[in-house]
């Protein structure tokens, strides 16, 4: 397990994980699947072919959204962003693994996000 469990504290409403390659055997795929009380691998599976998706899990009684991209489409990022921005408050972090250098590409379209974010 990689420490991810200890960066995600009660404020955090999200997670943005631009991947390599999603598998049990990447370091960061049993933390989340943990956090997602095993949502991640119930539909890993069916998930497959996807360029991302969007699991939607609960954090401390509040909804925890983690979106895993494997191919950025903006849309499906404008997307996340709409659904995540209605449950951010001041204090809420947004936590982001970046396994393809992907996130400062993005700065455009993360802007509405960028003061939350929390690069891990």
């Amino acid at each position: 397990m990689s420490n991810l469990i200890n960066h995600i504290t009660p404020l955090t409403r999200g997670i943005i994980w631009f991947i390599s390659e999603e598998s049990p055997s990447n370091q960061y795929y049993a933390d989340i699947d943990y956090l997602l009380d095993g949502l991640l691998t119930s539909n890993f599976a069916s998930a497959k072919n996807l360029t991302s998706r969007l699991v939607i899990g609960e954090n401390f009684g509040r909804s925890l959204y983690v979106m895993i991209v494997k191919e950025v489409k903006h849309q499906e990022i404008d997307s996340f962003i709409s659904l995540i921005k209605k449950d951010l408050g001041q204090e809420n972090d947004i936590a982001v693994i970046d396994e393809t250098n992907t996130l400062e590409k993005l700065k455009k379209e993360l802007k509405d996000i960028q003061t939350h974010l929390k690069v891990l």
